[in-house]
C-alpha cells in the first residue's frame, strides 16, 4: 500500500490533443518557483472527451509521462480518470492514479428505505443547531432536513463508493486518489448538504 496523497495545491492541465504535456508542465513548474509552493500537476481526460478526440487514457499517461522525463520533473503528478462512472471506468483503471467519480446523475434516485432510516439513525446527533468552522451563523438541522438529504443524495453517496470500491478491487487500497464530482448539476449543494453528503 503506497498511501498516495495529493498535495495541497493541484492544477488540472486539459490537454485534449496531447500535444502540450511539456509546456503545461513548464508552466505549473514557472508558477511553483515564482509562488513558492509545489504546484501538483493532474493531466485529466474524460471518456466523452477521449471518444470526440478519438483519443485512450493509455495516451494520456504516455503524454504525462513523456513531459515529466522531457523536463526531468522530480514532483508528484496524476493521471485523472476524469468524470467516470462504473460504466467507464475499467478502460482507465490501468493507466490512471486519479479518479474523479461523476455520480451526478443518481442525484435524486431512491436509496433503499433501510439505507435512509441507517443515514437517519447515524446523522441525528447533528440535529438542533450545527456549527461548521469557518461558517459564522449555524444551520438548523432537523430531522426533515435530514431526510430530505438522504432522499436526494444518498443513493448517489452509495454510488460514489461502489464505483470507489471496483477501482479499489484492481489498484489496492491506497494506490489512487478519489474526487467525487455531483457539480455539473441544475441546482447547486448548499454548505449543508455538502456537510452531509461528505
Amino acid at each position: 500500500m503506497k498511501n498516495m496523497q495529493i498535495g495541497k495545491y493541484s492544477f488540472g492541465t486539459g490537454d485534449r490533443f496531447a500535444h502540450q504535456g511539456k509546456a503545461q508542465l513548464q508552466a505549473l513548474i514557472q508558477a511553483s518557483q515564482t509562488l513558492g509552493f509545489e504546484i501538483v500537476p493532474v493531466w485529466n481526460k474524460s471518456n466523452r472527451e477521449h471518444t470526440i478526440v478519438y483519443s485512450t487514457p493509455a495516451d494520456t499517461r504516455e503524454e504525462a509521462d513523456n513531459a515529466v522525463e522531457a523536463l526531468g520533473y522530480k514532483g508528484a503528478y496524476f493521471v485523472d480518470a476524469d468524470h467516470i462512472n462504473l460504466s467507464n471506468v475499467d478502460k482507465f483503471i490501468e493507466y490512471s492514479d486519479f479518479f474523479t467519480l461523476d455520480v451526478a446523475d443518481f442525484i435524486g434516485e431512491k436509496a433503499l428505505p433501510a439505507d435512509i432510516d441507517a443515514f437517519l439513525i447515524k446523522n441525528s446527533k447533528y440535529i438542533g443547531k450545527l456549527y461548521i468552522p469557518g461558517i459564522v451563523t449555524p444551520f438548523n438541522v432537523s430531522e426533515a432536513l435530514l431526510w430530505s438529504i438522504a432522499e436526494r443524495f444518498l443513493y448517489a453517496i452509495q454510488e460514489a463508493g461502489r464505483i470507489y470500491r471496483h477501482i479499489e478491487k484492481s489498484k489496492g487500497e491506497g494506490n489512487f486518489i478519489v474526487e467525487v464530482s455531483m457539480d455539473e448539476v441544475n441546482d447547486a449543494q448548499s454548505p449543508v448538504e455538502m456537510f452531509f453528503i461528505l
